[in-house]
């Protein structure tokens, strides 16, 4: 799913050229913590649900922004975390 229609990208995967951008996709926009990391990984949302045991709805809404990523859940945020091999802080930062 590509964000922008002019996204360079066929996959759409933002998160790949935040990395070049220090988290700011190809639109200087921010994007979240979890989308940078999981993308960092190289790991889609299905690999992080699959690994971390959580719903990948729920990661999907953190990752858009509709479930703002500081308000995770613990068990979520600790989950989502060891399996992208970060901190819990670099999550919502």
């Amino acid at each position: 799913m590509k964000r922008y229609p002019d996204c360079v990208r066929s996959d759409g995967m933002c998160g790949i050229c935040s990395l070049v951008s220090r988290g700011l996709d190809c639109h200087n926009n921010k994007i979240n913590g979890l989308l940078y990391q999981r993308s960092s990984m190289e790991m889609t949302q299905k690999e992080l649900a699959e690994k971390s045991g959580v719903n990948i709805r729920q990661i999907q809404r953190y990752e858009s922004g509709a479930s703002g990523c500081e308000n995770m859940t613990l068990k979520n945020a600790i989950a989502i975390a060891d399996a992208l091999e970060c901190d819990v802080r670099d999550l919502v930062e």
